[in-house]
């Protein structure tokens, strides 16, 4: 399995942190592309804005990537999660503090699971390790939304 795991971790990386290569499979080459970074460069006014009415927000996205993060979580520990997509995406509109703090509990819950899918030794369990395969287009899927929110933000200002 440490075949799969190194590469999974660095394109896991790259999607949330940016890459730490010249070379990138996933995001634009640049630094500072990959999810955490990207929403620090916007403020808590324009993470709540959406595209068209009732739509998505970035504040959104980031809250619903955070609780995706700490669900998986829960089966690194061997517990069965529970909750709700829809409780995923209550969080729309954040002020700065509540921007800040957002941004920071997602960087935490990615550090959190990152060292979790380290610790595991046993891959057998098929719903553990397809969980697991599926973070990187679900985060993916949320990078790229969250790219084309920036730009329509910025047309709308």
């Amino acid at each position: 399995m440490e075949s799969v795991l190194k590469p999974f971790l660095e394109l896991f990386r790259e999607i949330y942190i940016g890459s730490e290569f010249e070379q990138t499979w996933i995001i634009d080459g640049t630094p500072g592309y990959g999810f955490t970074t990207t929403i620090k460069q916007i403020t808590a006014k324009m993470a709540s804005t959406p595209m068209v009415e009732g739509g998505s927000t970035i504040a959104g996205h980031t809250e619903h990537l955070r609780w995706s993060l700490e669900f998986a979580m829960t089966f690194y520990k061997g517990q069965q999660p529970s909750g709700s997509w829809e409780e995923s995406w209550r969080i729309r509109k954040v002020n700065n503090k509540e921007w800040e703090e957002l941004q920071l509990a997602l960087l935490i819950a990615y550090q959190n699971l990152v060292n979790a899918i380290r610790e595991v030794n046993d891959w057998s369990n098929p719903s553990l390790l397809k969980g697991t395969l599926a973070l990187l287009p679900h985060a993916a899927y949320h990078l790229g939304a969250v790219k084309q929110l920036i730009i329509a933000v910025h047309e709308h200002k």
